[in-house]
C-alpha cells in the first residue's frame, strides 16, 4: 500500500479499516461506517485520516499514555509464550494503577521512584516469606530481612546497576573466577546480583 491508502473488510457488525500513513494503521470497530477504498490525500498533501482513526486520537489520549508510562519501566520480556506475555502487561498496569492512586492521594514520588521503592519492599518481603517457609516462627523477623531493612534506609545508594565486566569480589574470596556485569553503585565492588550481591553489603557469612 502507498501512503494515504484505505482498505477496508467487513463482516457482520465488524469493519476492519487499514490506513496508510507514515506506517500501517489498523482499526477493528462496530461503531464506524466502512469507509471507502482508494486513495485520499488533502490539499497539503497529507493523508486524510479515516473517520475511525480521528476518533481514536481524540478519545483514547489516556489509553495511549498509559501504554507509554507502562513501557517506560515496565518488566515485560520478551517471550513466546502469550501467558507470559499477558502476565508481564498485567503486573505493569497494576503497578502502574497503584502509582496512580498513590498520586490522587497528594503523593510526591516521581514514577521511577516509586517503581524501584516497590521493587525494594517486594525483595524484603520475599525475603521474609522464604525464611517463614523454612520453619522459622512467622512472628520474628528474620536476620536477613532486618538487614535489608537497614540497607534500605541507611545504605539506600548501595544498588546492583549494570556497569562493565569484571570479576566478583565475593567469589574471588572463595577463588571462584567468575565474571558479572553488577557493581555497588556506591562501593564499585563488583558482584553477583543473586547471593553474592546481599553478602557483601551485609557482610553475611562471605567465608561460606
Amino acid at each position: 500500500m502507498k501512503r494515504a491508502d484505505i482498505a477496508t473488510r467487513v463482516r457482520g457488525t465488524l469493519r476492519a479499516v487499514r490506513w496508510k500513513d507514515r506506517r500501517d494503521v489498523y482499526i477493528l470497530t462496530n461503531t464506524h461506517a466502512p469507509p471507502v477504498e482508494g486513495n485520499f490525500t488533502q490539499e497539503s498533501g497529507q493523508a486524510t485520516k479515516p473517520r475511525a482513526v480521528e476518533d481514536y486520537n481524540a478519545y483514547m489520549k489516556f489509553v495511549d499514555k498509559s501504554y507509554r508510562m507502562v513501557n517506560s519501566y515496565g518488566i515485560g520480556r520478551r517471550t513466546w509464550q502469550w501467558t507470559k506475555e499477558l502476565s508481564f502487561h498485567l503486573t505493569d498496569m497494576t503497578i502502574l494503577s497503584a502509582f496512580l492512586i498513590h498520586k490522587s492521594c497528594s503523593g510526591k514520588m516521581m514514577h521511577k521512584n516509586f517503581c524501584e521503592i516497590l521493587v525494594r519492599k517486594l525483595i524484603i518481603h520475599s525475603q521474609e516469606e522464604n525464611v517463614t517457609a523454612s520453619g522459622i516462627s512467622r512472628g520474628r523477623r528474620s536476620p536477613t530481612a532486618s538487614l535489608l531493612s537497614r540497607l534500605e534506609v541507611q545504605h539506600s545508594q548501595h544498588w546492583p546497576p549494570k556497569g562493565k565486566l569484571q570479576r566478583c569480589c565475593v567469589c574471588s574470596l572463595h577463588k571462584r573466577t567468575l565474571s558479572t556485569l553488577y557493581l555497588c553503585w556506591k562501593c564499585e565492588a563488583g558482584h553477583c546480583v543473586v547471593n553474592c550481591f546481599e553478602k557483601w553489603l551485609t557482610r553475611l557469612n562471605l567465608s561460606h
